[in-house]
């Protein structure tokens, strides 16, 4: 026995394969979203705590400004050179508190009369401030012109990409902008950052995609005969059989298995849902149709039909083409779909005819409630290559008799449908 067990076992070496692709494959691309998701998350993060301190570090700057020197700002152009001023003392040339503050933060401070850089921390490679240097247009406009602060997380400046924030720099009494204040620290550090992080992530997914690997090639050899079951209930759907019922055994487990197991059970439900459309008009097909019926039957439920039928539908092929024919009952499909919401439902029955089905009325109220639908059909214009077409249909309406079988309640129906296109089409004979 204990033999036969591991024949069995060694016969479906294949299951392992499957069962690994089965869990380690959402287990991958979890961890690609998770991953995905923490660094986006973290690289938003620290832009957010980038924008706060060097906002920080500009307020810092003004008030450092201002504690050290008395008076408004002022611009002096001489002969094109640009003297800026804080009271009466010149700051052009004076670097000192600036530099203090970039060794104490390391972030890179700017000042800017207009859209001219008079005070920098930033050097060139050959250690050159970059003073009298532009800043970019969409900088100048946001900040100066509309005297907002702004931060930017792609700025070149001098061939390097920065993380900046700009400040405006306001006279005393606020109503004149007199440049701006920018405070800068390079971006490679933070994408070094985010790049570390998604290392580390992707690290930690592919341990954890070893261990789980370990575990279910250590546990699966128990598992192998639920999985055939899965794997023969699954069969049977793909071979069309839909009546299928799912092992309780699997149904009832409490692990994964037997969530595994009520998802294909599901999957089945799904499936039946999606053969029971039609494939043209997207409205229940006369598979659903004939199975609702039986369903109402069952549970004593009391219903009405309506059979119709699109009036000189071959017209419609004949003169303007099958594609015109298409589009007919295209939007027929839909009015009466759109019609029976509430009172039942809609199915095509085949060809040019649909049935409706309402449920728990009786006759006389499903006459009226089909001459509305039938007035939606008949305000309707359907558009084709430009003409725009009226479209009517006949209906036959019938309350279902209880002692009468499904077949024959709809034959009345049908019986009545033709009454209504030999009595001149465009009409309802019902109840």
């Amino acid at each position: 026995m204990k033999f036969a067990h591991i024949k069995e076992i060694r016969g479906s070496r294949s299951l392992y394969g499957s069962f690994l692709y089965i869990a380690l494959v959402p287990l991958f691309i979890f961890g690609i979203v998770i991953m995905i998701y923490s660094s986006y998350t973290m690289t938003v993060n620290i832009k957010k705590e980038a924008s706060d301190n060097l906002r920080n570090v500009g307020v810092a700057v003004l008030a450092a400004y201002e504690a050290a020197y008395k008076g408004d700002y002022n611009v002096v152009i001489t002969d094109g050179v640009v003297e800026f001023y804080k009271g009466d003392v010149l700051l052009s040339e004076d670097f000192g508190l600036i530099d203090n503050i970039k060794s104490d933060t390391g972030v890179e401070i700017s000042l800017f009369f207009y859209d001219t850089r008079v005070l920098t921390t930033i050097t060139d490679p050959e250690g050159n401030r970059m003073i009298n240097k532009g800043v970019n247009t969409t900088v100048l406009n946001t900040v100066v012109n509309n005297r907002t602060d702004c931060f930017y997380d792609n700025v070149l400046i001098g061939g390097k990409r920065y993380f900046a924030y700009y400040m405006p720099i306001m006279s005393w009494d606020g109503l004149t902008c007199l440049g701006m204040i920018g405070t800068a620290t390079p971006a490679n550090e933070v994408e070094g950052m985010v790049k570390n992080s998604v290392i580390r992530n992707l690290l930690i997914m592919l341990l954890a995609l070893f261990v789980t690997a370990w575990f279910i090639l250590h546990y699966t050899s128990g598992l192998i005969s639920i999985i055939k079951r899965i794997m023969v209930f699954l069969q049977n759907i793909a071979d069309g059989d839909l009546s299928v019922v799912a092992d309780p055994v699997v149904i009832q487990r409490k692990d994964e298995l037997g969530e595994m197991g009520r998802l294909a059970v599901r999957l089945r439900g799904s499936l039946r849902k999606l053969i029971e459309k039609d494939a043209l008009t997207g409205i229940n097909n006369r598979r659903y149709g004939r199975n609702k019926l039986n369903d109402l039957v069952e549970k004593g439920i009391s219903y009405s039909i309506a059979m119709g039928d699109i009036d000189y539908f071959k017209q419609f092929n004949d003169k303007y083409g099958h594609d015109c024919g298409d589009k007919v009952l295209i939007e027929v499909a839909r009015i009466l779909s759109e019609g029976m919401r509430g009172k039942g439902f809609a199915t095509r029955w085949g060809g040019e005819e649909f049935l409706l089905v309402f449920d728990n009325m009786k006759g006389m109220a499903a006459t009226l409630a089909t001459e509305k639908i039938l007035d939606s059909v008949r305000e309707q214009l359907v558009e084709h290559d430009g003409t725009y077409l009226s479209v009517t249909m006949s209906f036959g309406v019938a309350q279902a008799d209880p002692t009468l079988t499904i077949d024959q309640n709809i034959d009345i129906a049908d019986t009545r449908l033709y009454q209504a296109k030999e009595g001149g089409r465009n009409q309802i004979v019902g109840e």
